[in-house]
């Protein structure tokens, strides 16, 4: 069992990865049409698993949620600001929905148990 000083650490960690590498320029070919889309909702899904982990027990999910969508949001009015990153709406939705879609998971999991 990971221990919740251990989900503190990942999620800082990963939330700190997320916000640099949101700000690097970006480079490669998409291995298919959606994939930035996926990888958007698939990070932001993780990081609020990992900030229900660590702080489910202090704060209700639609704060984290809510905390979480607001940093997406910053992330991608800071991509604006910069001369080689652009900010975009669907990948916002990509984002919420990520967040979202664990959201519900954790929801079902509790109304099964």
């Amino acid at each position: 069992m990971i221990s919740r000083t251990m989900y503190h650490y990942f999620f800082w960690l990963c939330l700190l990865s997320t916000g640099f590498l949101s700000l690097l320029p970006m480079g490669g070919e998409q291995l298919f049409e959606l994939q930035d889309k996926v990888g958007h909702g698939g990070v932001y899904g993780i990081l609020f698993f990992l900030a229900v982990q660590a702080y489910g027990h202090r704060y209700p999910l639609w704060v984290l949620a809510l905390v979480l969508a607001a940093f997406g949001l910053g992330m991608e009015i800071a991509q604006s600001m910069t001369t080689y990153r652009q900010g975009d709406a669907w990948d916002m939705l990509a984002n919420s929905s990520g967040i979202l879609i664990v959201w519900a998971i954790f929801a079902w999991r509790r109304h099964t148990q």
